[in-house]
């Protein structure tokens, strides 16, 4: 959690891109109904589905807001050269169903950053074929995902001509002192007619205080997150049938208000879209998104 983006892996990144919540504008609706122990089980489906959610988003309705930073690297069999820093920041909008799956309504914001600097790169040198392209900030979204009752999105077979094969590998939280930790993994195949088959591996560990995560009236976990995304070359770098791809190694952290996202990754937002850092949660209200090869 799915994340790390370019509109080109937007739809497959559902999972690691998270956001933060204006807790002014929440509706405090649960529809996950609370266990009859006096704490939930990490071992009983339903409790490991609500523990689930309320770690990556939240068990009511209401906003969520993510970051996420790291360096990605160019990786050929296990060696591994720097790229960019990405500096990620996603606002949500979740709503809860009387099915007990619910939606997310998102729009996804990353800078690509210089790696010493960390300001948001013009343009980037291909450190393999030496050709360079412009970097330019296009927010992703807003897009609307829609999960099952056990946390599962439902990912379209096929999106803009692209075929998506989907598959989550859920596992079973566990705890280590005060600490519990569910760990995540997703795999997408997209294949498109002409191009060589794009493999996109979500791999991260989100953690928080076990407190939260097992008080079955609590809705929300202050959580943390460890991303490990590993993906076949982005079609932009032009690397043809090179082997290798993208590994990113990325932490972040999920946040209750707008304000408290990251002071850089705020005043990148200020400087590159004022209208939706002076108003994120109205910028949701936008026409979706439509996705491009």
């Amino acid at each position: 959690m799915s994340k790390p983006v370019s509109a080109e892996t937007a739809p497959m990144q559902i999972n690691r891109r998270r956001a933060i919540a204006l807790a002014s504008s929440a509706v405090a609706v649960s529809l996950i109904p609370p266990a009859d122990a006096a704490s939930l089980d990490l071992h009983r489906p339903q409790d490991a589905w609500q523990i689930h959610r309320k770690l990556q988003f939240r068990t009511d309705s209401g906003l969520v807001f993510w970051w996420i930073r790291g360096p990605s690297f160019g990786q050929i069999g296990a060696d591994l050269t720097p790229l960019y820093e990405l500096n990620f920041g996603t606002v949500q909008r979740v709503t809860q169903r009387a099915d007990g799956g619910f939606d997310v309504t998102q729009l996804e914001m990353a800078f690509r950053t210089d790696l010493e600097t960390g300001q948001p790169l013009k343009s980037l040198r291909n450190p393999y074929t030496g050709e360079s392209f412009p970097i330019e900030f296009t927010p992703v979204g807003p897009t609307i995902l829609h999960f099952s009752r056990d946390n599962v999105p439902v990912v379209p077979t096929e999106i803009g001509g692209s075929k998506i094969q989907f598959e989550s590998i859920p596992s079973t939280p566990f705890i280590v002192g005060d600490t519990i930790y569910y760990r995540h993994r997703a795999r997408s195949r997209v294949i498109t007619a002409g191009a060589q088959d794009r493999i996109i591996n979500d791999i991260s560990t989100i953690s928080g205080p076990a407190r939260e995560a097992l008080n079955p009236a609590a809705t929300w976990v202050d959580a943390r997150l460890q991303s490990s995304d590993i993906t076949g070359w982005p079609r932009w770098m032009k690397m043809g049938d090179r082997p290798g791809g993208v590994t990113l190694r990325g932490v972040g952290g999920k946040v209750r208000r707008f304000a408290d996202m990251p002071a850089d990754w705020l005043a990148m937002l200020h400087a590159a879209r004022p209208d939706i850092a002076a108003d994120p949660v109205a910028a949701l209200d936008r026409p979706q998104a439509i996705y491009k090869n």
